[in-house]
């Protein structure tokens, strides 16, 4: 009786280690004629060659360029192409912030572009700086265009394609995001005229003819806002305020100068 069980048990083991050598022939079998097939049709047909490149977000550039600078060409094998590469080739151009190159299979390809729009002009050295909003220098062109503009009284440093410098701002950064808030603030209808100053400050002229000097690396909001009260205080109250200055660099409070005169700051 013991031995017919063993046998049986034996039988048992032997078609299960048939069954799984027939399943896993079957498996190999099954994956040999799949990756046959994808190297058929991926190789020795056209199915995944690149017919269509279409590009978006481009407004400076045109889309032929931007294709040539990609290096990418109709009639490759989609899967050869090399995005990365493609992304540090368009990213190179100046006006290009960043650039996205999507596979859609089986034979298109998508580049998707954000590029740095004119933002802000500096006017120095008988010419005029054009910069994003982050500072970074895009062009440089001999007449004023209608942009945000800023004069500086310090040195400006500048190429194309960096980020500019002004002598003895420590965070360019500040002078862009004070800028930007005080367009947001304001409605961009109060300032007139923006001048970088020295030791981080920021020179603004407003419609009144009252002049604004602030600390660019300190409370923007809390300057403004005390700035424009004592304005609007000076105006309930039938105080001139042509040609004033409201000075926060003077201390923690600031100070009120009549007869301020611009041509003689710049000396």
């Amino acid at each position: 009786m013991a031995k017919e069980k063993k046998r049986r048990k034996r039988k048992k083991k032997k078609r299960k280690v048939r069954k799984l050598f027939v399943s896993t022939a079957a498996f190999i079998s099954a994956a040999v004629v799949v990756i046959f097939c994808i190297h058929y049709v991926y190789f020795e047909t056209s199915y995944f060659d690149i017919d269509e490149i279409d590009v978006t977000g481009n407004v400076k550039y045109d889309s032929d360029y931007i294709i040539d600078k990609s290096q990418i060409k109709q009639g490759e094998k989609i899967f050869n192409v090399d995005r990365d590469n493609a992304k540090i080739a368009l990213e190179d151009e100046i006006y290009v912030e960043s650039a996205r190159v999507v596979l859609e299979l089986p034979s298109k390809i998508l580049i998707e572009l954000k590029e740095r729009e004119e933002k802000y002009q500096i006017f120095y050295n008988n010419e005029y700086i054009v910069m994003d909003n982050y500072g970074t220098v895009l062009n440089i062109y001999p007449e004023k265009n209608d942009l945000i503009t800023i004069e500086s009284l310090t040195d400006v440093l500048y190429n194309i394609g960096d980020s500019i410098q002004f002598v003895g701002v420590e965070n360019i950064q500040d002078v862009f995001r004070s800028i930007d808030y005080i367009n947001s603030e304001l409605e961009g209808e109060e300032i007139k005229n923006f001048t970088v100053d020295l030791d981080n400050s920021l020179l603004m002229e407003t419609k009144y003819g009252t002049f604004m000097k602030i600390k660019i690396d300190e409370d923007i909001k809390y300057q403004i806002l005390f700035a424009m009260k004592i304005i609007n205080d000076r105006l309930n109250n039938n105080l001139d305020i042509s040609n004033g200055l409201i000075d926060f660099t003077k201390g923690d409070s600031p100070v009120y100068t009549d007869d301020f005169k611009l041509e003689g700051h710049y000396e």
